[in-house]
């Protein structure tokens, strides 16, 4: 079994046929990642490896890249992705695992 098999399993898609309109539901269950972050939060360097050479900030919910007002996490400008995740870290503290601090 791979570490990725069950990566999506809190995630669900709704349908819905309205006459010749279809309507996409995405659903996700955040509840274990704000869990997890916490956890992190409580038990680490304030983010940083060991060596200090890098830092986790946090995890976001696929759930939340699917939003307009966050759709520049996934674009792939690294300035607009930096932008789009402290805007969404403000918005969410409970998915930060560090202090906040940077």
């Amino acid at each position: 079994m791979s570490k990725f098999d069950n990566m999506m399993d809190d995630t669900l898609y709704r349908f819905k046929v309205e006459g010749d309109k279809y309507k996409m539901q995405h659903v996700q269950d955040v509840s274990s990642v704000a869990k997890s972050c916490h956890a992190e939060r409580k038990d680490n360097n304030n983010g940083f490896t060991l060596e200090r050479s890098m830092r986790k900030v946090g995890s976001i919910p696929l759930i939340y890249a699917m939003q307009p007002k966050y759709k520049d996490l996934i674009d792939g400008d690294q300035a607009a992705m930096a932008k789009a995740s402290e805007v969404f870290f403000r918005d969410h503290p409970e998915f930060m695992t560090c202090n906040g601090n940077t």
